[in-house]
C-alpha cells in the first residue's frame, strides 16, 4: 500500500460497509474516519487498537504494509509497544547543544547542564495557541525560529522534547499568562491535571485540564473567572475524538502588558 491512509481505506472497503458504518464499529465519527482515509489526520492509539482487535496487525498499519492476519495475545502486546515507540518517533525533535555567552560579546561557549548561565535553543512553532476561542491547527509541525532559553526554566525537562508557542487571547490572565506571552511546553508530559497546549477539534488552545476519573469526564477551563466563568466539560469518550494534548506548560516568557 502507498501509505497509511490508503491502507485504512482498503481495510474499510474490504469489510464491505460504508464509512459511517465502519466508523461506528470502531467508535469514531464518520467525519473523523473520512479524514483518516484522506490522510488529513493520523488515527489515535485507541483507533489503531480497535483495528488491531479486528485482526489487523498494528505494526503493518504503521509501517505501510497490510497483512490483515490474526494475532495472538502476545503479539498484540508487542504490537502495542511498537506503536508507542513509533508514536514517540513522530514527535519532531532536534539535537541540541547547551551553551553560554561570553560576557560582553556575542561569542558562544560550550556549557554543561550544571552551569548557572547555561542556555539552549528551543523551537518556536508558527502555530499560535489561543487563550480564548482557539486558533486553526497545524499540528505544531512548522517551526518559525529558535530562541535561546535559560536551561533552568525547563525544570529538568529534556530540551529535545520541549517547544514554544505564542499565546493569543486573555482567558488565562488570572495566572499571569497574557496575550503575546510565549509558553514553553514539554511534549512528553500529557497526563494528569495541569495547564496544557491542546487541540479541541481543529482549535489549538492553552487551557487548564482537570480529570474526574469517577465521572469519566475532563474539565477544560480558563483562568479568567470574570470573563470565562463556565468551563467546558467533556466525557472520556468525547475526548477520544475531540481532544489532543500537545504537551504540558512548564514555564513561560512574560512581557508585562502594563
Amino acid at each position: 500500500m502507498e501509505n497509511l491512509a490508503e491502507i485504512l481505506k482498503q481495510i474499510r472497503l474490504k469489510s464491505g460497509v460504508s464509512q459511517a458504518e465502519f466508523a461506528k464499529k470502531i467508535g469514531v465519527s464518520q467525519r473523523t474516519w473520512s479524514a483518516y482515509e484522506m490522510g488529513e489526520t493520523r488515527p489515535k492509539m485507541a483507533t489503531m487498537l480497535a483495528l488491531s482487535s479486528m485482526g489487523y496487525e498494528i505494526p503493518d498499519l504503521t509501517t505501510g504494509s497490510y497483512q490483515g492476519s490474526e494475532r495472538t495475545a502476545g503479539a498484540a502486546s508487542e504490537a502495542l509497544q511498537e506503536l508507542k515507540k513509533q508514536e514517540k518517533e513522530l514527535i519532531p525533535t532536534k539535537t541540541f547543544d547547551i551553551f553560554r555567552l561570553r560576557h560582553g560579546t556575542g561569542v558562544t561557549l560550550a556549557a554543561k547542564e550544571t552551569d548557572f548561565d547555561a542556555l539552549v535553543l528551543l523551537p518556536v512553532f508558527s502555530q499560535a495557541a489561543a487563550a480564548g476561542r482557539g486558533q486553526p491547527e497545524t499540528q505544531l509541525r512548522e517551526i518559525d525560529k529558535y530562541i535561546p532559553i535559560v536551561l533552568e526554566m525547563l525544570g529538568g525537562a529534556n530540551p529535545a522534547n520541549c517547544g514554544i508557542v505564542r499565546v493569543v487571547g486573555d482567558s488565562m490572565t488570572d495566572m499571569n499568562l497574557f496575550n503575546g506571552d510565549f509558553v514553553i511546553f514539554d511534549r512528553t508530559q500529557i497526563e494528569g491535571d495541569g495547564v496544557y497546549v491542546i487541540s479541541i477539534g481543529s482549535d489549538v488552545r492553552v487551557k487548564h485540564l482537570e480529570y474526574r476519573p469517577i465521572e469519566r469526564k475532563i474539565v477544560i477551563s480558563s483562568e479568567n473567572a470574570k470573563r470565562y466563568p463556565n468551563p467546558e466539560i467533556i466525557s472520556y469518550e468525547q475526548a477520544e475524538n475531540l481532544l489532543r494534548i500537545h504537551g504540558k506548560v512548564i514555564s513561560w516568557l512574560h512581557r508585562n502588558p502594563y
